[in-house]
């Protein structure tokens, strides 16, 4: 058996860690720097203005997550591609379903995140230069916040996200590319997803944030397997490491501290 991985392996692992990396950066940020997600909620003219107050940061990291549409898009083909050709029936229709719902879902978050990048920049411009109305600013922000951000950035991609998830999820478990505890932290993972997506249809108070907490550093963790995994492939026997204990231990500590701000309060 040769222990050298494919070259696609590498770029699964690359982009599987950037991703994730670009993702949580950007959400950090933003926390600090926007009050975000807490921002969305207040009027838009306050918004407006401290967006505009620190626009340089803001614009750029937004740019950054809208990005990571594209990094969810070449991950998505890279681990389809990553499962051998000849499969079966079962598994081919779940290889199908991550494609398409995982192209989905990075298209859909461009839209979201890139409204950020794009559109708020040239609204805040004409409502601090007194350019316009303020009150057409704010149905025009509003209005794009509702589509382009909850609808689409939020909503349809957070459903196709969790489809995305549990048909990778069951792909990895039903075959021997990937270590199977991925495939159950993929399972576990999925309602994540569907959870956020009802906040559109009304779902409000603390769960969502115990949600948002706790879930999204399951989501990292299972990027991180995922990549270490794709790098340490065994193109010969054409499957990845079984994760030791180590592993999982780093994993742990990591996700802890992921969680920490939640826990500490």
């Amino acid at each position: 058996m040769s222990d050298a991985p494919r070259p696609q392996m590498i770029a699964l692992a690359a982009v599987s860690l950037a991703h994730v990396l670009i993702m949580f950066a950007g959400f950090t940020i933003l926390a600090d720097v926007f009050r975000f997600p807490e921002v969305l909620r207040e009027p838009a003219a306050d918004r407006l203005a401290l967006f505009a107050a620190n626009q340089a940061v803001i614009q750029g990291t937004y740019w950054a997550l809208m990005m990571t549409g594209l990094t969810q898009i070449l991950f998505t083909i890279l681990f389809v591609q990553s499962f051998p050709a000849q499969r079966s029936p079962g598994l081919s229709t779940l290889l199908m379903l991550v494609l398409v719902f995982g192209v989905l879902t990075g298209f859909g978050q461009a839209m979201g995140f890139g409204r950020w990048a794009i559109l708020i920049p040239y609204l805040a411009d004409q409502l601090l230069s007194g350019g316009a109305d303020p009150a057409v600013i704010a149905l025009l922000e509003g209005s794009f916040n509702r589509y382009a951000g909850m609808l689409v950035g939020e909503h349809l991609s957070n459903i196709a996200w969790g489809i995305f998830f549990i048909s990778a999820a069951f792909a990895v478990l039903s075959s021997k590319v990937f270590d199977r505890r991925i495939g159950i932290i993929g399972v576990i993972g999925t309602p994540l997803f569907f959870v956020l997506a009802a906040e559109q249809l009304g779902l409000e108070g603390a769960l969502l944030g115990l949600i948002t907490d706790f879930g999204f550093p399951l989501l990292a963790v299972w990027h991180f397997a995922i990549a270490w995994s794709a790098f340490r492939f065994d193109r010969a026997a054409w499957r990845g490491p079984a994760l030791g204990a180590s592993f999982w231990g780093v994993m742990g500590v990591l996700y802890l501290a992921m969680a920490w701000p939640a826990i500490a309060g």
